[in-house]
């Protein structure tokens, strides 16, 4: 067999090899990009992907957890803009926590613009934002007869329901502190609340080649013309024998 026959089955082996190849690529992107298409209505934009190295990758430092928020039976532990509020996790990207307050019939968390209101099950009733409070920032939280107790630069005010409030006195109040952690706890805490990215940003980078780092979508690119002129080589035989019968 000469070694131009050789050669024309050695390419034709590996054209069908990288041909196979560029099926798995093709799908993929078409895959990621039909859930990229309908991220919003899948709540892909809600969802977190949360591993250190994926962290580590994206640059984003992870915060260690030192204190709890501790008030009657319930306590909160914070880092990384997530809670886990009585060892439940509470939700992400929210804001520093101030304290941490147990009235008779819910759990009241604050930051320095919000409130965020929790049953005694410790599912999240209601927030109440910046307009709904008597004065923002909020520097402290605590409690006074039963009763919920903000600390503002404009003074303290109370209330009963977190919704109507009237002035009040500074005298008897138990302010919301925190508490160091164990050493064992940090790291139990680490472990539970670490960063997260949302799966709509990791799918977006994979499916751009950003993932790869500021030379990926230049890879990627690459490997789109180079599957092209994969495709256009494929064709040429196709119409080269056409070309023949024709002629004939």
């Amino acid at each position: 067999m000469s070694p131009r026959v050789l050669l024309l089955l050695f390419l034709r082996r590996w054209h069908m090899r990288i041909g196979l190849a560029a099926v798995v690529f093709f799908l993929f992107l078409a895959v990621t990009g039909v859930v990229l298409n309908h991220a919003t209505g899948l709540g892909l934009d809600n969802r977190y992907v949360h591993a250190a190295w994926l962290a580590r990758w994206y640059g984003i430092p992870a915060e260690a957890p030192r204190h709890a928020f501790r008030s009657g039976r319930h306590d909160l532990v914070a880092a990384n803009g997530r809670w886990m509020l009585d060892g439940r996790l509470s939700g992400e990207k929210l804001p520093q926590p101030l304290g941490l307050v147990e009235l008779p019939d819910m759990v009241v968390v604050a930051s320095s613009a919000s409130l965020y209101l929790y049953g005694k099950d410790g599912a999240l009733i209601d927030r109440v934002e910046r307009n709904a409070l008597p004065a923002v920032p909020v520097q402290a939280i605590g409690a006074d007869e039963r009763q919920l107790v903000l600390k503002t630069a404009s003074g303290s005010f109370q209330s009963r329901d977190a919704l109507s409030w009237r002035s009040a006195s500074r005298d008897g109040i138990a302010w919301s502190s925190p508490a160091d952690l164990s050493a064992s706890e940090r790291e139990k805490y680490a472990q539970l609340l670490e960063p997260g990215i949302s799966v709509q940003r990791v799918l977006l980078d994979v499916h751009s080649g950003r993932l790869a780092g500021r030379y990926g979508p230049l890879a990627m690119d690459l490997v789109a013309i180079f599957l092209a002129v994969l495709s256009l080589t494929g064709a040429c035989p196709f119409f080269k024998r056409k070309h023949r019968r024709e002629r004939h």
